[in-house]
């Protein structure tokens, strides 16, 4: 049976055989080895030997990441944080106060052009070597770390007095060790989670826990409830609701298996008498084959039967259009004489001097005519465009003058409303464009509030998040002020005067030392597009508690809470004491019973030396701008309800936009009736048909004088009249219909056409209907039926 202090190796696992620093902690300028070789070991020294130094040491090579790990725990001291990596690299060992400082100052056994490596080899029964080690070093003022591992035992001081930061050292250790070998036996590894993951498959470890278990146990000193120990350090998370919904879901879906099973069961019982059914399916299927083979060559015959028919009609229509054509000849050899005689008398007609005087009037009555009909068709138009305006539709000569006037005048009374409502319009859209922005700034907000808990949104949380992600903290490690605040819900009525005096304090940073440099090395060295202040913390400690201090129940301070298991607390109370803790009245008479720092339910601020002030611009005033507290969910809400408030104002100006536009095309309409009414019918003359038609009447009467004095005229006048009548009666009735048939006719034999390349387009698709034709010599020539259009 072993004992604590056995000496025997022979055991189950890998075990530490040695382990070797250099340049860690106090361990300075030369390799310290301390070999166990297997065996369950004691260390001890005296204070500040470099007990936990080396603890920390082998700590740091099995648990990689920072978070899992905690250093300097065996030491029992109160003061957690004091020793990082980088102090470790740097050989921090004391503080010094000189003579005239007023804070302390580190001693450093390093500057940051050293470097530090760190190498533990362990071995288990079937040896098997797996030796761990991490090289530290800085650039840039930044710490850099190499993380490997070797399957062969390694010394400091053999492999790693090449190292140099340009990483020379790691080709020739890769050189040295994994020339000529089918299986690498050193690994390089380019960060912590790369690293861990090896050292589990390595060790067998069957989950993380093993290392965050071991980091625990190297600094127990003393365990209060093994039972929580073991549940919180040694047992995996079992999610009993998640296994339950997986053994339930599987359940299911064997039930629904099961189902499907008699279901495809009673399938197969119900189908068998198909099989049979199926089989004289097929002679039916056969028997119906034969009968559309004969239906197929059936359609065969019919288009041979169709070629000829066509054939037939279209001889028949050309026969019938040559008869047509003929005929169509004579008659317009009949037409020709016709207008011969209309020729020849119209000429005598003219030759007689009556006859000359006659025509002249017929040709002023025709041009007389033409003027009138002009003009009633510009007063019809005149007539509209003066209804819509509401002016009367048939002027005379004076009404006309005057609503040209007042068209005139509309027009310009019409071109400042439309300046009006154009102003109106453009200010409809600026407040629609804020609107719009207002709600895309709400949703951006809302989106940005929804990725985190706090209710700090904007610039200053995308500035934050770049820190994070440039230093490697957690929004724990460097949280907004307002994250760890919030004011107390029994005292929801002092939230305004508390954000107000709080605001611009709840948006500062805090960095912890360990961060402090690499978030300044950023802030300096980028263009932040936006403005952030940040606080250095160097750590806390309270010189008086709270009773100590003189706390009235009505101060600010007792009006807020702070966020439980954080380590900013004792230092945020502090600094609200000493800084923010206003009095709370109640009413004005009270208020003036303070020198300073004051402040009512409705915002009345009263700071040092006499300085007041109250801001209630609307966006102070909105809770959905405030800051404090680790919940959002209150704010997300009233955001959301800002947002749906705004659209329906968005909708509302949209709304009036559209009325807006409409109006003004409507007067824009109006202007350009008024506009026509004053620009395009500028004389009276233009529109007056009834004057026109005076002066037909007489010109008519003189035609008809002179007709009834001249008996030669007015018999050729009756010869042509009668000329006119058949020429009329031959050209627009007997020719026309000539035409009509000759097209009907034209229209048959197209058709007809038609027929025949519609069958041979099928032809072409089936090449058996199309050996048919051509054997019988059934596929026309349609050149030989040229179509008269």
């Amino acid at each position: 049976m072993l004992s604590l202090f056995s000496t025997s190796s022979d055991t189950a696992g890998f075990r530490l055989q040695y382990m070797e620093v250099f340049n860690w902690g106090t361990f300075h300028d030369k390799v310290f080895r301390i070999s166990p070789q297997g065996n369950n070991s004691l260390l001890t020294g005296s204070n500040a030997s470099g007990k936990s130094t080396l603890i920390d040491a082998l700590l740091t090579l099995l648990v990689p990441a920072k978070k899992d790990r905690f250093y300097n725990q065996s030491s029992g001291a109160e003061k957690k944080g004091d020793r990082t990596e980088e102090t470790y690299v740097l050989g921090n060992y004391g503080n010094i106060q000189r003579e005239g400082e007023t804070s302390a100052t580190t001693q450093k056994l390093r500057d940051k052009n050293t470097y530090s490596v760190i190498l533990a080899s362990f071995a288990n029964t079937d040896q098997r070597v797996i030796t761990l080690f991490q090289l530290r070093w800085f650039a840039n003022g930044e710490l850099k770390r190499s993380f490997g591992l070797s399957h062969e035992t390694l010394d400091i001081q053999k492999d790693f007095s090449n190292f140099d930061s340009k990483g020379t050292w790691k080709k020739l250790l890769d050189k040295k060790y994994n020339t000529n070998t089918a299986k690498k036996r050193i690994e390089f590894f380019n960060g912590i989670a790369e690293y861990g993951e090896r050292i589990y498959n390595l060790f067998g470890m069957r989950s993380e826990k093993g290392l965050t278990l071991f980091n625990q146990i190297v600094g127990v000193k003393v365990l209060d409830d093994l039972d929580e120990f073991i549940r919180t350090n040694m047992l995996e998370e079992r999610d009993a609701e998640n296994e339950y919904v997986q053994l339930n879901d599987s359940f299911s879906t064997l039930m629904e298996a099961k189902t499907n099973i008699e279901k495809v069961k009673e399938q197969i019982a119900q189908l068998e008498p198909i099989n049979k059914a199926a089989d004289e399916l097929t002679d039916i299927q056969e028997k119906l084959d034969q009968l559309q083979q004969s239906k197929d060559m059936a359609v065969y015959w019919f288009a041979k039967k169709n070629v000829e028919l066509s054939e037939k009609e279209i001889e028949k229509c050309k026969k019938q259009l040559t008869d047509l054509n003929e005929n169509l000849e004579s008659l317009r050899k009949q037409e020709a004489d016709l207008k011969s005689q209309e020729t020849d008398l119209t000429v005598q007609i003219k030759t007689d001097a009556v006859g000359n005087q006659i025509e002249k009037l017929k040709t002023e009555i025709r041009r007389l005519e033409d003027s009138r009909d002009n003009r009633k068709q510009k007063l019809g138009a005149y007539s509209k465009v003066a209804q819509k305006v509401g002016f009367s539709t048939s002027p005379n000569e004076t009404t006309f003058k005057e609503n040209r006037e007042k068209a005139n005048e509309k027009k310009f009374e019409l071109s400042k409303a439309i300046e009006n409502k154009s102003e109106e319009l453009r200010l409809a859209k600026n407040k629609k464009e804020e609107i719009d922005k207002r709600i895309n700034e709400n949703i951006g907000i809302i989106q940005s509030l929804q990725k985190s808990k706090n209710n700090i949104s904007g610039r200053e949380a995308e500035i934050r998040e770049l820190i994070l992600g440039k230093v490697g903290a957690t929004a724990e490690e460097i949280p907004f002020i307002g994250e760890l605040i919030r004011v107390k819900d029994d005292e929801k009525d002092w939230e305004l005067s508390v954000e107000k005096i709080l605001h611009n304090f709840a948006l500062r940073l805090i960095v912890p030392e360990k961060y402090y440099a690499n978030v300044n090395q950023f802030a300096n060295s980028n263009n932040l597009s936006g403005r952030i202040i940040y606080q250095r913390y160097k750590g806390f400690t309270s010189l008086v508690n709270m009773q100590q201090k003189s706390v009235s129940p009505n101060s600010l301070l007792n009006k807020v809470d702070f966020k439980s298991k954080n380590t900013y607390t004792d230092w945020l109370e502090d600094v609200i004491y000493n800084q923010y803790n206003y009095t709370c009245v109640n009413d004005l008479q009270e208020f003036d019973r303070y020198e300073e720092r004051a402040v009512t339910k409705e915002g009345l601020m009263k700071s040092v030396k006499g300085k007041h002030e109250k801001d209630d611009r609307p966006h102070v005033l909105k809770k959905d701008n405030y800051v404090l507290g680790w919940d959002n969910k209150e704010k997300v809400s009233l955001l959301k309800l800002e947002v749906k408030n705004q659209q329906e104002l968005q909708k509302q100006a949209v709304a009036q936009i559209r009325t807006i536009t409409e109006t003004i095309k409507d007067i824009n309409a109006l202007q350009d009736d008024f506009s026509d009414l004053f620009k395009i019918y500028t004389k009276y003359d233009e529109i007056d048909w009834e004057s026109y038609t005076k002066q037909i009447q007489e010109k008519t009467e003189q035609k008809s004088d002179l007709e009834k004095t001249n008996d030669k005229v007015k018999k050729l006048q009756e010869q042509l009249k009668q000329v006119q009548t058949d020429l009329n009666t031959l050209t627009n009735t007997i020719i026309k219909n000539e035409y009509k048939e000759i097209l009907q006719i034209e229209e048959i034999e197209l058709k007809k056409l038609k027929q025949i390349i519609l069958i041979i387009i099928i032809c072409l698709n089936n090449s058996a209907m199309l050996i048919f034709l051509l054997l019988n010599k059934k596929i026309p020539n349609y050149q030989m039926f040229p179509l008269r259009i």
